[in-house]
């Protein structure tokens, strides 16, 4: 019999979840009973904020934030407006797609009120009100672009039962996270059965997710599906199951495809929202973050499992067109703030910084394009020959034209720092515990991290490469400070989860390609100790690899001058199969028998204790080609 308090556990066999539009016949899929409280008549004084109010504790009623939730969490989510005798029939929000865009400091937090919803439970109100702190924790809310959690989902999830179901679920999800005492996402295990009290959290959130799939199957609905996308994408990230993640932004990607190019892709758009293409845009760039990692994080083993991203790879194909090409087309799509005509001598705001620096990172994306037709007329693409191969990096990563686009970012680059440096440092003399110390953070590890990481031809030369080791420096000193500042304003591991963050592979570039030791080694430990999420990688699989190149990088030292040990680095390439539980790493390797230098591949299964992990000799996965050309022509 059904609980009426709260849906019933999900049975154990249901941990592999359908992709969006589809349910699993094994999974159970339990929802809440449609049984209510009934409340006395009496008319209750409400006067204290919406967060003190759902953690029932005492609020100060400060205006406009309560001070006790600005000194405790860092936010308030402010008052709710004087309620109306509800009219019947489902709860209805009007949203408009213009508030993605960020407005004027002081930002003005969403004003909701959870009693308003049309909740079946207590416990579907709490967690809600779990995905509320969720969307507006420092990580979530400085490691992302826009606003698309704290605003645009939290409308949407007001007013739709769909997208409501589907927060309730992620934040059953943190709450579950929050009740383990783990500092860490990646060292927790999801539990079979409900042995303690706290894991029906896991097994509610579970019964949510199944429930939100039906509704979203009962009224199908392109925008519902493309924002329900989103929000399950998110749920298995921060349950770590990659294989169902991987499914979503397949099926996430699809339907962007879909929206966009279709015969009847203007009628698509315009039924999407009121001023809708900032947000599909704000959308598209979920998604832009992770098609990448899609492709270096496989279902199964290289060159034997289905190509990444079925759905979408099949309807680029119909459309004559390619991922990369895809990418540059999200990236275009106008945005409700256009960068102004020039940079201004120094920022006033980090607002005014977004504005530029927003557009400007989308248009990074046309370097993939470059990438791809480059190699597609390389003599690499169809050879086997040792000297074509040595040089394919170097005829890629330093032909004219990606030198020219790189030479062509670097000066924008350099004009935004020199404006954005005088209003960092200002940020950094306040108070560390504000949400925009942390969000200035973030930006300044965006910046840094396209100038550093996104800058082919200077990893070809090794003085300037040389040249670059106080770069690296300051990048791993930002990303410890926020990491540190993170922990500190929330103990809940979820919220340092972010699908747009890409700082674990920036500490592995850091780790693989600065030439200081020392540096390199702190990357290792940063990597090893990271608490948090990145999107689609597997973190102990990242700090696997870290580990391994220690050893490659002293083999590869013992012999041959500074520029023949960078050009035996080149080869370097890793890919990971089985969802991320398997890396594989190529490597330039010495063969003591022979006395030559061999190009080899190792993998390992990133299971247990890392650092001993057991890495095996393999024949080359794929064509035998560069992994980067392998992975281009899919």
């Amino acid at each position: 019999m059904e609980s009426s308090i709260s849906p019933r556990p999900a049975q154990s066999g249901a941990r592999e979840l359908g992709s969006l539009g589809q349910i699993q016949t094994h999974t159970t899929s339990p929802v809440p009973s449609q049984q209510r409280h009934h409340r006395t008549s009496t008319e209750k004084l409400r006067t204290g904020c919406i967060t003190c109010k759902r953690r029932h504790i005492k609020c100060d009623e400060a205006k406009p934030h309560c001070s006790n939730c600005l000194k405790s969490r860092g936010h308030c989510e402010g008052y709710a407006v004087g309620r109306k005798k509800k009219p019947p029939g489902p709860a209805q929000v009007v949203w408009d797609s213009k508030q993605v865009v960020r407005a004027p400091q002081p930002r003005i937090p969403l004003r909701l009120d959870p009693d308003s919803l049309d909740f079946r439970d207590d416990a579907g109100m709490r967690y809600f009100g779990e995905f509320v702190d969720l969307v507006h924790a420092p990580w979530t809310t400085a490691a992302s672009n826009g606003d698309l959690w704290p605003v645009t989902m939290l409308q949407l999830a007001h007013g739709n039962q769909t997208l409501r179901y589907a927060a309730m679920a992620i934040g059953a999800l943190s709450k579950w996270h929050s009740q383990t005492k783990s500092e860490s996402l990646g060292a927790v295990s999801i539990p079979s059965l409900p042995t303690v009290e706290g894991d029906m959290h896991y097994f509610h959130a579970v019964a949510y997710y199944c429930h939100s799939l039906k509704l979203q199957n009962q009224q199908a609905s392109l925008r519902d599906a493309i924002f329900l996308s989103v929000l399950l994408l998110f749920f298995e990230v921060l349950r770590g199951n990659r294989k169902a993640a991987l499914d979503h932004v397949n099926h996430g990607l699809a339907l962007l495809l879909t929206l966009t190019t279709d015969q009847d892709a203007h009628d698509h758009v315009v039924k999407f929202a009121p001023n809708p293409k900032p947000v599909v845009g704000s959308v598209a760039d979920v998604f832009t973050s992770l098609a990448p990692q899609a492709r270096a994080v496989l279902r199964g083993r290289f060159g034997q499992s289905p190509p990444p991203l079925p759905n979408l790879m099949k309807g680029l194909k119909d459309r004559k067109q390619t991922l990369e090409s895809f990418m540059v087309l999200l990236s275009q799509l106008p945005r409700s703030s256009p960068m102004s005509d020039g940079i201004p001598v120094a920022f006033s705001s980090l607002d005014e910084f977004e504005q530029f620096w927003i557009p400007f990172q989308r248009k990074q994306t046309a370097i993939g394009l470059i990438m791809q037709e480059l190699i597609q007329v390389s003599k690499a693409s169809g050879s086997k020959t040792k000297d074509i191969l040595d040089n394919f990096y170097s005829d890629i990563l330093g032909s004219p034209r990606i030198k020219e686009f790189c030479e062509g970012s670097r000066k924008v680059m350099e004009a935004l720092d020199a404006a954005f440096l005088p209003l960092f440092n200002r940020i950094m003399m306040s108070d560390t515990e504000s949400p925009v110390y942390l969000r200035a953070i973030h930006l300044r590890l965006q910046h840094l991290g396209l100038f550093i990481f996104e800058d082919p031809p200077a990893f070809l030369d090794m003085e300037m490469l040389q040249s670059r080791t106080p770069l690296f420096r300051e990048y791993l000193s930002l990303a410890e400070i926020a990491l540190r500042t993170a922990k500190r304003q929330t103990k809940n591991p979820s919220h340092q989860l972010s699908l747009q963050c890409g700082l674990t592979l920036y500490l592995l570039s850091v780790a693989l390609h600065c030439r200081d030791p020392l540096v390199r080694d702190q990357a290792v430990w940063m990597l090893k100790d990271y608490p948090g999420q990145d999107g689609l990688w597997n973190t102990r699989s990242l700090y696997a690899i870290a580990l391994k190149n220690r050893a490659v990088e002293q083999i590869n030292a013992a012999e041959g001058t500074p520029a023949e040990q960078l050009q035996r680095l080149w080869r370097r390439e890793f890919v990971f199969e089985d969802c991320g539980d398997r890396a594989v790493f190529r490597y330039i390797c010495k063969d003591n028998a022979a006395k030559t230098w061999e190009l080899v591949e190792e993998a390992a299964s990133v299971q247990g204790d890392v650092e001993n992990v057991d890495w095996k000799r393999q024949p080359l996965s794929g064509s035998g080609r560069p992994l980067m050309a392998d992975i281009y022509s899919i």
